[in-house]
């Protein structure tokens, strides 16, 4: 009885002491979002616009909203502008596709952006700095760590280059690559069709260095790029290495900073990530993202895959990275070939 009563009492405080409260929503005004980049290759060149999607602490709304409509122009300083087409079939790309406007080393090149609504953005200009070439790239294996069995093994991929004796010199590396994958494949008849594929894997775009402390050095052994390895067979890669601005090393650090950021009690509070764009008519109202221009050397690598066991990858990893159906269909991008360019 004596337990009886305590528990009703419990129950009884428990209702007592807790009200409902009504927090008030809490909105933040959607942005305009730029990324776009021109270089020293031979165009298409592309320029993604969105909206950041409205945000209610209550609903949460779109991530990205396509900016339709507008008006998108590139300009060389002191020389040509050209007119962006907005993609039917993805709106948030706007691509420019003449092959006679080419970025060119010592030029300075601004983004222009006018919206439906009359209001028009600009960036500030971006001047487009030689990069030094990558002297090579190269593979080295990595096991994943002792107990971890949710990741793979990798291969990372190492860069070596020489940073030229003048100061001021910013880089940033990104990289990408076509890797093996298997499945359990789909009936066919009496066959299984589709158990292999490539599917492209995908790098950092924030892996950024200023030459400060390495000027005029080699710039060795410089990890660029790790490609997972789920199954046995060739790797394909590909490693861009681009030329920074100041400001524009600056802002690929903040947004590494931010990226990076665990959510502690002692990180600061996250932020927009502002850039070189800004309202035409007034240049305290900044739009998100960087319009940029870089120089790029380009390096590609075949990593055969040969030194794996595929008996001993099999009982690695037993069937944890394997997922059913056709390969081409279950796993994002899948094409049955290697890439043959």
């Amino acid at each position: 009885m004596a337990k009886a009563v305590l528990l009703l009492f419990l129950v009884f405080l428990c209702f007592s002491c807790v009200d409902e409260v009504q927090l008030p929503a809490r909105s933040v005004e959607s942005r305009l979002v730029v990324e776009g980049l021109i270089t020293n290759e031979t165009p298409p060149y592309t320029v993604k616009l969105s909206y950041t999607g409205q945000y209610n602490s209550l609903i949460y709304g779109q991530n990205e909203i396509p900016v339709d409509g507008a008006v998108v122009s590139i300009t060389e300083i002191g020389g040509r502008t050209v007119v962006l087409d907005q993609d039917a079939l993805a709106p948030l790309f706007f691509w420019m596709r003449d092959s006679t406007f080419q970025g060119k080393l010592g030029k300075s090149y601004q983004l222009r952006v006018q919206l439906v609504d009359g209001k028009s953005y600009i960036s500030e200009p971006d001047v487009l700095n030689d990069v030094a070439a990558i002297d090579k790239i190269y593979a080295e294996y990595r096991s994943r760590a002792e107990g971890d069995v949710y990741n793979p093994d990798y291969y990372d991929v190492l860069l070596d280059t020489k940073d030229p004796a003048a100061t001021g010199n910013y880089y940033r590396w990104s990289g990408y690559g076509y890797i093996p994958r298997i499945s359990t494949g789909e009936p066919v008849g009496m066959s299984v069709c589709c158990k292999w594929c490539w599917i492209p894997s995908y790098g950092s775009v924030t892996d950024v260095l200023s030459d400060a402390l390495v000027n005029g050095n080699t710039i060795s052994r410089r990890l660029v790029f790790s490609s997972p390895i789920y199954y046995v067979g060739r790797h394909y890669i590909e490693i861009s290495q681009y030329s920074l601005t100041k400001s524009a090393y600056q802002f690929w650090v903040k947004f590494e900073e931010q990226r990076k950021r665990n959510g502690s009690l002692f990180d600061p509070l996250p932020a927009s990530i502002e850039g070189n764009v800004h309202r035409e008519d007034d240049p305290n109202i900044l739009a998100l993202g960087y319009f940029g221009s870089s120089a790029i050397s380009k390096r590609r690598l075949v990593i055969p895959g040969d030194t794996l066991n595929l008996a001993r990858l099999e009982i690695k990893y037993d069937d944890v990275f394997i997922k059913e159906g056709n390969c081409q269909r279950v796993y994002s991008q899948g094409q049955l070939s290697p890439p043959s360019w």
